[in-house]
C-alpha cells in the first residue's frame, strides 16, 4: 500500500503542507542564525495533515486549499512532540538522520519544540474557531499527561489499560483531533464518528510501532531498535515478552535498561519477540483497534476522501518503519 496513492486527492493540498513546514523550519533556523539553505524538506509520513485534508473532503468540505493551514499546525504540533520526547529518551536518531537534540543540543530542542506549538496555535488561531484551537491544545495536554502519569513508575509492573491509555494520550489525541477538527468549520454531522476514528487509529499506530520496536533493525526502523526496552517503557509488546520469559532471559532482558545494547542482545529480543508471542498478541490487539476504526469511518458517506482514509488504515497496520 503505497502512500502516494492513498494521498491522492489531497496531493496538491499536501505539497502546500510541506511549503508551509519548511518555512517553519527557515523561520526557526533564521532565530539561531543558521544557514537557512538546510532547512529540511518536511519528510515522516504526513498521516496527521493527510487525514485532517481527506476529514474535510470527506464531510463536503469544497476548496481544500483552505485547510493547508489547519493541516500543517497538526505536523507542527507532531514534530514539536517529537523534538521534545528525543529529549526525554536521549535519542540521537529520528527518521534515520540526526534528532534535533543531536543536531543542537537539548536545550535548544526543547526551545525549538515550544516555537513549534506556539506556531501551530497561531496557524490554528487564523480559523477564528475557538473550539479548534482548544482541543488541539487539548491534545498537548494529554501528550504531556501521558508522559508525567508514568514519570519514575519504571519498576511497576505493566498493565494492559496503562498501556493503552499511554497510547492514547501521547499519539491517538492529536490523530483524533486533526480528523475532528475540519467538523468546527465545515460541518458537525459526522464530528464524533472522525474523533473516534482518530482515537482507534491513533491506538492502532502507537501499538504497531511498539510491536516494530522489538522486531525491526536499526536500519529498517531509522531509530536505534529496541529502544523502549533501554528507556524502560511500558508497552503491550513488552508485557507480553516479559511474561512469556523464564527467569534467566528476564534478567537478561531486565539487565538492557539504560544501556547501549548491543547488536547480539537487539536480534536475541526479536527471536524472543516471535518465540514467545509477544508479538503475535500485540498484533492480534492492534487488529481490533483497526477493525474499531473502520466501523467509525463506515459512518461517513461513501467518497474517495474516506476510501483513502480506510487505505491508511491497512497502511498502518502493514508499515514496517
Amino acid at each position: 500500500i503505497a502512500l502516494t496513492d492513498l494521498y491522492r486527492p489531497v496531493e496538491s493540498e499536501l505539497n502546500g503542507v510541506r511549503d508551509e513546514i519548511h518555512q517553519l523550519w527557515i523561520d526557526a533556523l533564521a532565530l539561531v542564525r543558521v544557514d537557512s539553505s538546510i532547512a529540511p524538506r518536511p519528510g515522516g509520513k504526513l498521516l496527521r495533515p493527510a487525514l485532517s485534508l481527506l476529514a474535510a473532503g470527506a464531510i463536503g468540505g469544497s476548496n481544500l486549499k483552505q485547510y493547508v493551514t489547519l493541516a500543517s499546525s497538526f505536523e507542527a504540533l507532531h514534530i514539536a512532540s517529537l523534538a521534545h520526547d528525543d529529549v526525554i529518551d536521549r535519542a540521537i536518531l529520528r527518521r534515520g538522520t540526526s534528532s534535533l537534540n543531536a543536531f543542537w543540543d537539548n536545550h535548544a530542542a526543547v526551545l525549538g519544540g515550544d516555537y513549534l506549538v506556539a506556531r501551530a496555535v497561531e496557524m490554528l488561531a487564523t480559523y477564528d474557531v475557538c473550539a479548534v484551537v482548544a482541543n488541539a491544545i487539548k491534545s498537548v495536554r494529554c501528550m504531556a499527561e501521558g508522559e508525567l502519569y508514568f514519570f519514575g513508575k519504571e519498576n511497576d509492573p505493566i498493565v494492559v489499560e496503562d498501556c493503552i491509555m499511554l497510547a492514547e494520550q501521547k499519539t491517538a489525541s492529536l490523530f483524533a483531533e486533526a480528523c475532528s477538527a475540519p467538523t468546527y468549520i465545515i460541518d458537525a454531522t459526522h464530528r464524533k464518528a472522525l474523533y473516534q476514528f482518530g482515537i482507534s487509529l491513533g491506538i492502532a499506530f502507537q501499538l504497531v510501532d511498539d510491536v516494530l520496536d522489538i522486531t525491526q533493525s536499526t536500519e529498517q526502523l531509522g531509530k536505534p531498535a529496541c529502544g523502549d526496552i533501554v528507556e524502560g517503557k511500558k508497552t503491550i509488546p513488552i508485557m507480553h515478552l516479559k511474561n512469556g520469559l523464564d527467569s534467566n532471559d528476564g534478567a537478561r532482558l531486565e539487565a538492557m535498561r539504560g544501556t547501549d545494547i548491543s547488536e547480539e542482545d537487539r536480534e536475541w529480543v526479536i527471536a524472543k519477540a516471535e518465540e514467545t508471542g509477544a508479538k503475535n498478541m500485540a498484533e492480534a490487539l492492534t487488529r481490533s483497534y483497526a477493525d474499531e476504526a473502520r466501523r467509525h469511518l463506515a459512518q461517513l458517506p461513501p467518497s474517495p476522501y474516506r476510501d483513502s482514509m480506510e487505505g491508511i488504515v491497512e497502511f498502518v497496520m502493514v508499515r514496517v518503519s
